[in-house]
């Protein structure tokens, strides 16, 4: 025969096991949205550093580009020959356009220093300002630009863009590996 303090009991253990279940819950779906959001803004990380990589090399693309029309004007004007025209307002279209990507440039410097990247930062700012010092001292109708020179600075932008690559990627491998 079942007595009040059976019913009691068996009704203080579902009760009992009712808010134990319910407590559990709560946690597990606590820990669950912590854990979507720490992964949600470790893939936002990932697709910034991915698209300041992308803007870099629009930067080195286009950089390389006008390297190669003033290597190509020393050595014309170095054998005593004219420079096409069609040479010379490509050049011009290759200015304009590294002026143009110098705005995604800033654009990526704004990411890097969004998720946290200073050293990155600095190091994007080093390259950046090394183009445009290639631009400023490295032109065409520059008597005395020669080939080692243009070579020189060539090599010191490739350090840049490398020591740059070196700092995304491990932040890229540590904090997504």
């Amino acid at each position: 025969m079942t007595t009040l303090i059976d019913v009691l009991d068996t009704a203080v253990k579902i009760g009992l096991g009712a808010v134990i279940t319910a407590f559990a819950t709560h946690w597990h779906s606590k820990q669950k949205g912590k854990s979507e959001s720490i992964r949600e803004y470790e893939k936002r990380h990932r697709t910034l550093l991915e698209q300041v990589a992308e803007q870099t090399e629009q930067l080195n693309h286009v950089y390389l580009k006008y390297w190669a029309l003033v290597v190509e004007w020393i050595r014309f004007n170095k054998n005593g020959k004219e420079w096409p025209q069609s040479r010379k307002d490509e050049l011009e279209e290759v200015k304009a356009e590294l002026f143009s990507t110098f705005g995604s440039l800033t654009n990526a410097e704004s990411k890097l220093l969004l998720v946290g990247e200073h050293e990155a930062y600095s190091k994007l700012r080093e390259l950046g300002e090394a183009v445009v010092q290639f631009r400023r001292s490295c032109y065409v109708d520059k008597e005395t630009l020669t080939e080692e020179e243009i070579e020189e600075k060539k090599i010191q932008i490739k350090k840049l863009r490398e020591d740059l690559y070196k700092m995304l990627s491990e932040t890229y491998q540590t904090n997504f590996a």
